[in-house]
């Protein structure tokens, strides 16, 4: 208790806003986590063709939608959103080590002048906890970074898939002879 006592009593003072920034951070990795599901999702759907009709007019049905250009462009905005949700993430966790240092300096500061060490002991309880929260975010950060980056090569196959399709349509069409049409 003699070693979480000092901890707890420095909490209200500048660890409370590494505290608050932790909370942020993990806010924002809820949100860019949603955000890669939710496209994923959209992406790879789920269901089966050969489980029936009415599996197969569902994935019809999903198709259809993502292959107008509607669905196109809301696929564009949910990747934007989730790069830009997980970027501003990636931004908050490097404050961590910073905001650590920045309170070890500025309880270091006024024990120039005395030898205080209360002081000394509050300027490590800061590094603490920017440290531990930095390695928390970081591990959270490789399986978003993951997420993301594969979000992003569906993302594109899709669209390369999805312009081979157009191109190949017009080609039967400008082919065809003019009483088929």
């Amino acid at each position: 208790m003699q070693f979480f006592q000092p901890i707890l009593d420095n909490f209200f003072k500048f660890d409370f806003l590494i505290i608050i920034i932790a909370i942020g951070a993990a806010f924002l990795y809820y949100k860019c986590l949603e955000s890669c599901k939710q496209l994923f999702n959209i992406l790879i759907p789920r269901g089966n063709v050969a489980l029936g009709k009415e599996n197969q007019k569902s994935m019809n049905k999903h198709y259809e939608l993502y292959f107008d250009s509607d669905g196109e462009q809301e696929i564009l905005q949910k990747r934007q959103k989730s790069n830009s949700l997980y970027v501003l993430f990636t931004n908050v966790c490097a404050i961590f080590p910073l905001m650590g240092l920045l309170g070890t300096v500025i309880s270091l500061i006024p024990m120039v002048g005395e030898l205080d060490t209360s002081l000394f002991f509050m300027a490590l309880t800061s590094t603490f906890w920017g440290i531990v929260f930095a390695i928390i975010f970081k591990a959270l950060n490789g399986y978003l970074q993951a997420r993301v980056e594969e979000n992003n090569e569906l993302v594109q196959t899709y669209l390369l898939r999805k312009d081979a399709i157009v191109e190949r349509h017009a080609r039967r069409n400008d082919e065809a002879p003019y009483d088929e049409i």
